[in-house]
């Protein structure tokens, strides 16, 4: 077991799991801000409604992007390529020998954006689950 899990590859995922963690923040804290200020202009600045709001807003984005990460990853470009290929099978030609780098590139925008989708519903129902007691 300990030949298949060597220092360079923990490292690696280690890396890739730290940028989604900082990009997961990053939405959190712009989140945070934006709903904040928000209810501020419109004069409804309670802490009830931030946190509520907030938990929604978490979940809604979650979804939408473990949705659009599971698309990348099971690859809905190749319908498109298939669909230029009765217009200009030349070109559907060139863009079938460079599929399967393109295509491993789109499996791991699509694996990261499935992680930051299930941390950002995480997070919605965590924040919700805590401030209901």
């Amino acid at each position: 077991m300990r030949e298949f899990i060597k220092k360079e590859h923990m490292k690696t995922v280690v890396r890739f799991l730290k940028r989604i963690g900082i990009v997961v923040v990053t939405i959190l804290l712009s989140d945070m801000i934006g709903l904040w200020i928000f209810l501020l202009l419109n004069g409804q600045g309670s802490l009830q409604n931030f946190v509520e709001l907030l938990s929604i807003l978490l979940l809604l984005e979650g979804a939408l992007i473990g949705a659009i990460g599971g698309f990348m990853y099971y690859g809905y470009s190749e319908y498109r390529i298939a669909g230029q290929a009765a217009l200009w099978p030349t070109l559907a030609s060139e863009q079938m020998k460079n599929w399967r780098k393109r295509r491993l590139s789109q499996q791991k925008w699509g694996i990261a954006m499935l992680i930051a989708g299930a941390l950002l519903i995480f997070l919605g129902l965590l924040i919700s689950f805590i401030t209901s007691y």
